[in-house]
C-alpha cells in the first residue's frame, strides 16, 4: 500500500456489531482500498482503530501493519487461497532451515543445534518427514510429506493467512512460521533462526551501517506480523 493521503476526518468511532468491529471515519466506514468491507474480527478491529486514530495529518501506511494486513486479507488472501497455499508449499520444497551449510563447522554446528529441534518437532508432533540437505543442488522433498505439512495451516482464515504467509516470505521459512503459529518459538527467537547465518557472519567479521539498517527492518516486518497473528484465534 505506497499511497500518500492527507487525513480528512476528525474523528475516529468504533462500533461492535456481534463479534465483528465496524470503524468509521466521522460517518464513512472504514473499507479496504478496493472498496470491500473488513468485517474485522472485534480483537483485530481494536488494533486497526488504535492506527488510524493516532493519524495526524498524513496517512502512513509503514505505521499501520494491522490495517496493512487486514486489507491484504480481504482484498487478495479471501479470494485466491489456493495461490497462496501453492506458494507455501514452494518455499517449504526450498525451505531455508533443510539447507544446511556442508563447508563451515562452526555455522554448520550452529545450524544443527537451533534448526534440528524444529525439523524434529515437527516429525514427532505432526509426522511430517522432511529430508536434509547439505549439498548445493537442490533436493526435492516428497510431495506427501510437503502436503502434511501445508495441511496443517488449510483451516487459517484470511486474516490469519495474510500474517502468516507474509512472516513465512520474510523469514524464507515455512517451517519457523509453522514454529511461531504453534508457539514453538517466539518473534525474537524467529528473527534469530531466519538470519542465523548473516548473525554468524557478521558476529564474526563484524557488520555496516547498510547491514544493520536492513536486520532491524526485516527484524521490525517479522515482529509486526507475530503481532498480527496473535491477535487472531489459534486452530491448536
Amino acid at each position: 500500500m505506497d499511497f500518500k493521503a492527507r487525513k480528512s476526518w476528525k474523528k475516529v468511532t468504533l462500533n461492535k456489531e456481534k463479534n465483528l468491529g465496524i470503524i468509521f471515519l466521522d460517518d464513512k466506514e472504514l473499507k479496504s482500498p478496493r472498496g470491500n468491507k473488513l468485517n474485522l474480527p472485534y480483537s483485530l478491529s481494536k488494533k486497526v482503530f488504535n492506527e488510524w486514530n493516532e493519524v495526524q495529518e498524513e496517512i502512513k501506511p509503514s505505521l499501520m501493519p494491522f490495517y496493512s494486513y487486514s486489507v491484504t486479507a480481504v482484498d487478495r488472501i479471501m479470494n485466491q487461497k489456493n495461490d497462496v497455499f501453492e506458494t507455501l508449499r514452494n518455499i517449504l520444497s526450498m525451505d531455508m532451515i533443510l539447507y544446511r551449510s556442508g563447508n563451515n563447522s562452526d555455522l554448520s554446528k550452529l545450524q544443527e543445534k537451533e534448526w534440528q529441534p524444529l525439523v524434529k518437532w515437527l516429525d514427532v508432533k505432526f509426522n511430517c518427514k522432511l529430508t536434509i540437505n547439505y549439498e548445493l543442488k537442490p533436493l526435492k522433498q516428497k510431495e506427501p510429506e510437503l502436503l502434511k505439512c501445508t495441511n496443517l495451516i488449510k483451516e487459517l482464515d484470511h486474516f490469519s493467512l495474510s500474517g502468516f504467509s507474509h512472516l513465512v516470505s520474510i523469514s524464507g521459512s515455512f517451517i519457523l512460521g509453522l514454529s511461531f503459529y504453534f508457539k514453538k518459538i517466539n518473534s525474537n527467537k524467529l528473527y534469530e533462526l531466519a538470519l542465523i547465518e548473516e548473525l554468524f557472519q557478521s558476529n564474526k567479521w563484524g557488520s555496516d551501517d547498510f547491514a544493520n539498517e536492513r536486520r532491524a527492518n526485516i527484524k521490525k516486518e517479522i515482529t509486526e506480523a507475530c503481532e498480527f497473528l496473535d491477535t487472531q484465534p489459534r486452530i491448536i
